[in-house]
């Protein structure tokens, strides 16, 4: 079991903190107060320990299958050895028969709910039809509207600002023959001079007129009949459309109408599947082992105990677990990994496991599961912790134990082999590199190195120290290596 726990993996705050306190404590190094280390090559073995429960690889477990909650009046007693098809628990029969005539009940209502839904679709449809005709009927309007305007009223207002033209010009030409001959009057003194301006202003009017029924005309053309025009368009464009909508809502309104038939339809059936349903469940209060196997009672899974106890009185719920009867000749611990080394946990890793009941075996296993997902059951005080299900399979049989016994597993995640490392507090870092300091009969030599895999105590140098070499424990206060590979901004002491 020793051994076991001295290989646990890092955790990489706990490291930090290690490195911290060897930093502290070892202060300003030097070759007369220095430990010493030799550095070794070996075997170096990075894993993750973790504790779990002993569990069945198979298990068959018994729930209650009847609706509501039941209550138990008779119970074998845990820790019997049952035969398959001897019974295991009988239940109060008070609340299926209640489930039964309930549902007859209900049975009665989706009938009467499936008339109502064909009736309101007889409606529908008619209410649907009367809609179109109505919009049929603004689109023949407004066609006719349209061709009026066009064959009729757009040719009548031509003509009329055409005549208003004609008309102000034929006014222009008279009041200028008049303007005329006022100034030949005039001439001879047969007529003043006032007559004469009053028939120039006359002339003037007159042309104003004449522009402006021009203008009125060009107007008409360019602008008044385009809009008419595009306005009898639109109405007969939004007559239409008007159209398709009420299609189209008719025909949605009587789609859910008809898939309002067809649930009813269908929860009719369903109803009366229920009811025969209710009718077997007054057999599954008499509840019989699926198998050969030793009892065992379901525990409450909420720590406040809102499960209720598997015993003789006690009411359950429906699918609450009543019985495990589980296979002993095949088993596992399950345990939860935090999500900062999940990462590091795969299918088929070799892992190790020591049981609370036997600590002085080890057993071989393997991981078989890993959560794709973090647990949902969170742990109240800390609802921000994330762990992950994982299971490993424990090699051959175990005789004599039984599932529930609290277990160790160590997963090993990597194996190095014939590897020189040396400890953690060993390696510090001056100006970006990492040395470590030779004990060179009495004088420190720092030797720069090359660091690789690390575990909760020792780190693997690639480079620069060779096996034998002896070097301090203890080097002088300056900038420590830290485990994610960076190096900290402070400066190194002179």
């Amino acid at each position: 079991m020793k051994a076991l726990l001295q290989k646990r993996i890092l955790i990489p705050l706990a490291a930090v903190i290690l490195i911290i306190a060897l930093i502290i404590g070892n202060g300003n190094g030097d070759a007369d107060t220095a430990l010493n280390h030799t550095v070794k090559r070996g075997d170096f073995v990075i894993s993750i320990v973790e504790g779990g429960t002993l569990e069945a690889v198979n298990e068959v477990v018994v729930k209650n299958t009847i609706d509501g909650d039941s209550r138990i009046i008779w119970l074998i007693p845990e820790g019997t050895y049952v035969k398959k098809d001897e019974l295991l628990v009988e239940f109060d029969t008070g609340e299926a028969e209640k489930n039964v005539e309930e549902q007859r009940v209900e049975f009665e209502s989706r009938q009467a709910a499936l008339v109502k839904a064909e009736n309101d679709l007889i409606i529908t449809r008619s209410t649907s039809e009367s809609d179109i005709s109505e919009a049929k009927l603004a689109v023949d309007f407004a066609t006719m509207d349209l061709e009026k305007f066009e064959k009729l009223e757009r040719t009548h207002k031509v003509r009329e600002a055409e005549l208003k033209i004609d008309t102000a010009e034929e006014s222009l030409k008279l009041a200028q023959q008049r303007y005329e001959w006022s100034i030949k009057l005039s001439d001879k003194g047969h007529e003043t001079k006032s007559t004469v301006d009053k028939d120039k202003l006359e002339v003037s009017n007159r042309s104003k007129e004449f522009e402006t029924a021009k203008s009125t005309h060009q107007m008409l053309q360019t602008f008044d009949l385009q809009k008419e025009y595009a306005e009898f368009v639109s109405n007969k464009k939004e007559t239409s459309a008007s159209l398709d909508r009420v299609i189209k809502q008719g025909e949605s309104k009587i789609a859910q109408d008809e898939a309002a038939v067809n649930s009813a339809k269908i929860t009719l059936k369903l109803t009366e599947n229920s009811l025969a349903k209710r009718i077997e469940q007054l057999k599954a209060t008499k509840v019989k082992a699926p198998q050969d196997g030793l009892v065992i009672y379901a525990k409450p899974r909420s720590r406040w105990g809102d499960d209720a106890q598997i015993a003789e009185g006690s009411t359950v719920r429906n699918r609450a677990t009543l019985i495990s009867i589980p296979d002993v000749s095949s088993m596992k611990v399950s345990v939860k990994i935090h999500e900062s080394m999940i990462s590091q946990i795969k299918k088929g890793q070799k892992a190790y496991i020591v049981l609370d009941s036997l600590p002085d075996q080890r057993f071989d296993g393997e991981v078989t599961k890993v959560a794709i997902l973090p647990d949902s059951d969170r742990n109240w005080s800390n609802p921000d912790l994330k762990v992950y299900a994982t299971e490993i399979t424990i090699a051959g049989t175990i005789e004599g134990v039984k599932p529930g016994i609290s277990a160790k597993v160590e997963i090993v995640i990597e194996e190095l082999t014939n590897v020189l490392t040396v400890p953690i507090q060993a390696v510090t870092t001056v100006d970006g590199k990492q040395l470590c300091y030779l004990n060179n009969g009495g004088d420190l030599e720092p030797l720069e190195v090359e660091v690789g895999k690390f575990n909760t105590k020792y780190i693997e140098i690639r480079s620069g120290l060779e096996e034998d070499q002896q070097i301090i424990l203890n080097p002088p206060l300056d900038n420590r290596i830290n485990l994610t590979g960076e190096t900290t901004d402070d400066k190194s002491p002179e």
